[in-house]
């Protein structure tokens, strides 16, 4: 890839921006290059992106329908009406013109770093994201949300800001471009896709769940917890927590949870704990069976450990179909 001078390319884009569009830039491409370290995005490209996507902003409004008219750049009559949005494709000619940037991935980065479109590709997406979280922006709805977002789900993260767009732009909807609406459409897809996915990983888990608890209960298992610990671990989604009276019982209460689950065909990691009975632990990926003696389960104290999880009833488990 190319290399470029990022001192240089600041030097000349402070004088061609204010001072607080100058200051918000540098936030965009901090905040870029921070999420391209997290993604596996070209660093270079991050920075060089996030630090010219506004390049035009401070051009008049008049003057970039004259440029963008003189320089042969095709605006559509609804920018034409609402002019603020010329500036990203305005910037990218620029960013190749003046700035002499040729990498087409950074130009079209700047290009819809501020409508969006239907699948972005992996840059365009940090641009965009950039450009809406930056340490400076604080009006933005959900900012801690999107925030942490960004660097843990990022085409969630674009469904958010999308959203958010949206409900802001439809209280005057003929500032609402068309792309902006296609990329929510696209990202509300995968979405509701994404979602659709979990809940019926979800329910299969909880099915999951019911059928070790029943055979638990089937050998008398004592003081059984289940916790859902969806939300604060990628472990499982469920622990089941149960202790047996004695070393015989325990391996019988795991025997029967494996039998049972094994007989269904559900998969299992290798077994842990098993001889000693102790402690035995079944690792059904979903669901995580822990089976204590009395001492072990008091000592090892699983449900404080986990205590940020939330804690389900038998009857929530019985009712899954």
């Amino acid at each position: 890839m190319e290399q470029y001078d990022l001192w240089k390319l600041d030097k000349k884009l402070q004088k061609e921006v204010d001072e607080d569009r100058y200051h918000h830039t540098l936030g965009v491409m901090f905040t870029a290059a921070s999420m391209a370290m997290v993604w596996g995005e070209d660093l270079e490209k991050a920075r060089v992106a996030g630090l010219l996507h506004d390049c035009a902003k401070c051009i008049p409004n008049k003057k970039k329908i004259t440029m963008c008219e003189k320089n042969k750049i095709e605006i559509t009559e609804f920018e034409r009406n609402n002019p603020f949005l010329i500036h990203a494709k305005l910037g990218a000619f620029l960013a190749k013109d003046k700035y002499k940037v040729e990498d087409p991935e950074i130009l079209s980065a700047i290009t819809w770093h501020t409508t969006g479109k239907e699948d972005m590709t992996l840059l365009e997406k940090i641009i965009y994201i950039a450009d809406y979280i930056e340490p400076a922006r604080n009006k933005a709805p959900h900012l801690t949300r999107l925030r942490k977002l960004a660097f843990t789900d990022i085409d969630e993260c674009m469904y958010e800001i999308l959203k958010d767009s949206m409900a802001y732009l439809s209280e005057n909807p003929k500032t609402m471009d068309p792309m902006t609406e296609q990329a929510y459409q696209f990202y509300e897809a995968l979405h509701r896709g994404r979602t659709a996915k979990e809940e019926a990983s979800m329910s299969e888990a909880k099915q999951t769940a019911k059928l070790a608890l029943e055979a638990l209960e089937d050998k008398k298992a004592e003081d059984i917890r289940v916790i859902d610990i969806s939300e604060v671990s990628p472990l499982a989604d469920y622990f089941i927590i149960a202790n047996g009276t004695n070393r015989n019982q325990v391996q019988a209460l795991a025997d029967n949870v494996e039998e049972l689950l094994g007989r269904l065909g559900y998969e299992r990691r290798p077994i842990e704990g098993y001889d000693s009975a102790n402690w035995i632990l079944l690792d059904f990926k979903d669901i995580i069976i822990h089976v204590f003696d009395k001492e072990s389960r008091s000592f090892y104290d699983l449900e404080r450990i986990w205590r940020d999880g939330k804690e389900v009833t038998e009857e929530d488990l019985k009712s899954a179909e």
